[in-house]
């Protein structure tokens, strides 16, 4: 089922096995986390985008989770100053 809000593809097939051109949808990552994602963009110098990326590649992952990942790190082993709080954004 393709339409507005779905996405989809076109892979071709054997030429044997009709049809042709086939619309594969549906074929998402499986979802790791429940909590709902935001989008945030940052700023970054481009050496350690190239950095980054060159990582994400060699290690054959996102670069959305090797931040992700850093980002959780961080925060576990840097809790925020008077305890276990966490700050109000």
């Amino acid at each position: 089922m393709t339409g507005p809000g779905t996405r989809g593809f076109l892979r071709a097939v054997s030429a044997t096995s009709p049809p042709l051109i086939t619309t594969v949808t549906g074929m998402r990552r499986p979802r790791i986390y429940d909590e709902p994602r935001v989008a945030t963009a940052i700023r970054l110098p481009a050496s350690l985008r190239d950095e980054l990326l060159a990582v994400a590649a060699s290690r054959d992952v996102s670069v959305n989770l090797l931040v992700t990942r850093a980002i959780s790190d961080y925060l576990q082993r840097n809790p925020p100053p008077g305890g276990d709080e966490t700050a109000a954004s």
